[in-house]
C-alpha cells in the first residue's frame, strides 16, 4: 500500500494535469474565437483537442503512477480543471487572445510589406521588359522608318526634278 502522503502528492499532480487541461482549453477558444475557419471545420478541431486531452491525461498519470489509474485521478484532473476554469481562466484567455491578436496583426503586417514588394518588384520587371522591348523593335524601326522617309523624299525630289526637266522641254519644244 502506498502511504498517504504520496497519494496527496500523487493527487496534485495530477490536479496540476487538470489545470494544463485547462489552459488547453482556454488555448482552443481563444484560436475558436479568432479564426472562423475552426468553426468550419469544428469536428475536426474538437477532435484534436480531446486527442491532445487524452495525451496530457496519460502523460500525467503515467508520470505519477506509471499507469496504476485510480478513481481519484479523475476526481483530481476534474478539481484542477474547475480551480483553474474558476480562477485564472479569464485573465488567461484574455493573454492568449493579446497573443493571438498580435501574431495575426505581424502575419498582416509582414503579409502586406512582402506583397507590396512582389508588386513593385513586378513593375520593374515588366517596364524593364517593355523598355527593352522597345530598345530592340521600336527605336531600330524609327530609324527604317526615317531611312525609308529620306529615301521616299529624295525619290519624290528627283522624281519632281525629271518631271520638271520633262516639263521644260516639253515647254520649250512647244514654242518651238
Amino acid at each position: 500500500m502506498i502511504p498517504f502522503t504520496q497519494d496527496v502528492s500523487i493527487f496534485y499532480a495530477t490536479i496540476y494535469g487538470g489545470i494544463l487541461i485547462g489552459v488547453l482549453f482556454d488555448f482552443y477558444r481563444g484560436l475558436r474565437g479568432s479564426f472562423k475557419f475552426i468553426n468550419y471545420f469544428a469536428i475536426i478541431f474538437d477532435v484534436l483537442f480531446w486527442f491532445l486531452a487524452t495525451i496530457i491525461i496519460f502523460i500525467t498519470i503515467n508520470l505519477t503512477e506509471f499507469f496504476n489509474l485510480r478513481y481519484y485521478h479523475f476526481v483530481a484532473l476534474f478539481i484542477g480543471f474547475i480551480l483553474y476554469y474558476n480562477t485564472i481562466s479569464k485573465i488567461v484567455l484574455s493573454i492568449i487572445n493579446k497573443i493571438i491578436r498580435f501574431v495575426r496583426n505581424s502575419f498582416k503586417k509582414v503579409t502586406h510589406y512582402i506583397v507590396s514588394f512582389l508588386n513593385n518588384l513586378y513593375y520593374v520587371i515588366i517596364y524593364s521588359l517593355h523598355l527593352l522591348f522597345d530598345i530592340i523593335f521600336y527605336i531600330p524601326n524609327i530609324f527604317m522608318a526615317t531611312k525609308k522617309s529620306i529615301k521616299r523624299k529624295s525619290n519624290k525630289k528627283s522624281k519632281n526634278k525629271k518631271k520638271s526637266k520633262s516639263k521644260k522641254k516639253t515647254k520649250t519644244k512647244k514654242r518651238v
